[in-house]
């Protein structure tokens, strides 16, 4: 505690001493063509210059094919413009420089990287950032394991290596919380415990619940390996559903999320660590322009299939709130966060929640009302079968699978309606489509339910000390406050715009 005491004071005239901390630094980082991480990546290329090498982890059949992707998904990325201009006709020198493009997998030994290579990384680098994830909310309960679980064990393993580390920075989730209600605390995960096990003990301390095991989860994989059947493929993606719910969390994604954490923390021994459980990311706020996204995240699809007239009703508390926080500001409080603790090396977890219903809430029926107001002004290009464009209505809201259902059927079969009843065949056509339409939209409910009815919010008292630790100059170029920030102007001006731009205009989406 001395020493944390004595660290802090010298900072104190400074700030955090973010950008003096990152100088001449060896980065490992993970996912690194992700959303999260490629803006982290840019924001430290663009201001930490004197940054020494950011080694990146990417799945390729070779070196040649790794530097392709490196090439494609992160040079040539349009969120490096700004760099790009800053370095002129020097920038692909300047950025060859930094960045090393290495073959490898999250969840092999040694990170999938040959033994010279994995030997030369881990004598170097300062800092592992690990934004590998699988993000995908119902996903196959082996590959979720794999990326989520058996990712972290191998990160820890090769952790463990490297003699410099300072601080090893993991992306978790908010939701990571599971079911959870009402004021959520920044609170590390042990292995063994459960939601399920906090509700029954917290009504009846003496009943007994079965503890959360990773190796037991693993090993229910293993034997499902040697079955043969065509229906295999299902069986494993309810698996994971049966088995998120068993222990009280939202979906396969979050359950082994929470997993990946108790596993980091039964494994860490002296290493520093930083878990960062960001809520729903959203496009950047400022930097490094206002906008940019890349892929559809959790709310645009709700955006994207209310604005083409798919979704006139939705399941859900539309006084419930939804926490986002937009790109930008992730990466800043993770440069923050890390410099923090790296500086300190103290050998123990620490747990940020970036989110914003805390100190910013903001509801599902003022992002749907938002829409209104934008898609009413520009409509995006849909027909109905009398090649009219489609007008959205205000958003119901049904809190009943089937009322939803019975509604958006009746919207849909209106905008859809064959103008000849005789035409027997076109009336057929439009009738499976519908019906097709609709088996989509009410998996997609079930699926978003969960989220639309979430009862907790997250204290982000973490996230505060931060802002109030920096310097004048710190909050100027690396903002966090996310409370500056009036959402009907973001989603009006900034987000859904920027979704049109950089996700929807000339690309396939999902329909």
């Amino acid at each position: 505690m001395e020493n944390e005491k004595e660290i802090i004071s010298q900072k104190s005239n400074n700030g955090i001493g973010i950008i003096e901390f990152f100088e001449g630094k060896n980065i490992l980082v993970t996912g690194a063509t992700g959303f999260l991480a490629k803006a982290l990546i840019e924001k430290m290329l663009r201001t930490i210059p004197k940054i020494n090498k950011i080694y990146i982890l990417i799945r390729a059949k070779d070196k040649e094919a790794a530097f392709d992707r490196l090439k494609s998904e992160i040079i040539e990325s349009k969120l490096f413009k700004c760099l790009e201009e800053m370095h002129g006709e020097y920038y692909k020198q300047f950025i060859l420089s930094k960045l090393v493009g290495v073959v490898g997998n999250i969840y092999e030994p040694n990170l999938g990287m040959d033994i010279i290579t994995s030997q030369q990384i881990a004598e170097e680098i300062d800092l592992i950032i690990d934004s590998a994830a699988n993000t995908k909310f119902d996903e196959r309960y082996d590959l979720a394991l794999d990326t989520n679980v058996n990712g972290p064990y191998q990160l820890m393993m090769f952790a463990k290596k490297c003699e410099k580390l300072k601080l090893l920075m993991h992306y978790s989730t908010a939701y990571a919380n599971g079911e959870r209600e009402g004021i959520i605390l920044e609170k590390p995960f042990t292995m063994g415990e459960s939601i399920t096990k906090e509700k029954i003990t917290s009504i009846s301390p003496f009943t007994e619940f079965p503890s959360l095991n990773a190796a037991k989860e693993m090993d229910l994989i293993s034997k499902l390996k040697n079955i043969t059947n065509n229906g295999l493929e299902q069986i494993v993606k309810d698996l994971g559903v049966e088995r998120a719910k068993f222990y009280g969390w939202l979906d396969t994604y979050t359950f082994t999320k929470a997993i990946g954490e108790m596993l980091i923390n039964n494994m860490r021994d002296e290493i520093p660590i930083l878990i960062l459980r960001p809520s729903t990311i959203t496009s950047s706020y400022k930097e490094p322009f206002p906008g940019w996204i890349q892929g559809f995240r959790v709310i645009d699809p709700l955006i994207y299939l209310y604005g083409k007239g798919d979704l006139p009703g939705f399941l859900g508390d539309p006084n419930n709130l939804l926490d986002m926080i937009p790109v930008d500001m992730a990466v800043n409080a993770t440069m923050a966060a890390i410099a923090k603790h790296g500086y300190l090396q103290i050998p123990q977890l620490n747990v940020y929640h970036l989110a914003t219903s805390f100190v910013n809430p903001f509801s599902l029926h003022k992002l749907f009302d938002n829409c209104y107001e934008y898609f009413t002004s520009f409509p995006l290009p849909f027909v109905n079968s009398k090649g009219d464009k489609i007008e959205v209505n205000e958003m119901k809201y049904f809190d009943k699978l089937s009322e939803f259902s019975n509604y958006t059927m009746e919207v849909l079969s209106k905008q859809h309606r064959v103008q000849d009843l005789s035409d027997e065949k076109e009336l057929l056509k439009i009738q499976m489509r519908l019906k097709r339409k609709m088996e989509f939209l009410n998996n997609f409910s079930k699926t978003y339910e969960p989220y639309s009815t979430y009862k907790g919010w997250f204290h982000n008292g973490n996230m505060k000390n931060l802002l109030e630790e920096m310097s004048e100059e710190e909050r100027g170029s690396f903002e966090i406050d996310a409370s500056k920030i009036n959402w009907g102007d973001y989603f009006l001006e900034i987000h859904i715009p920027g979704l049109k731009k950089h996700v929807l205009e000339g690309k396939k989406v999902p329909t």
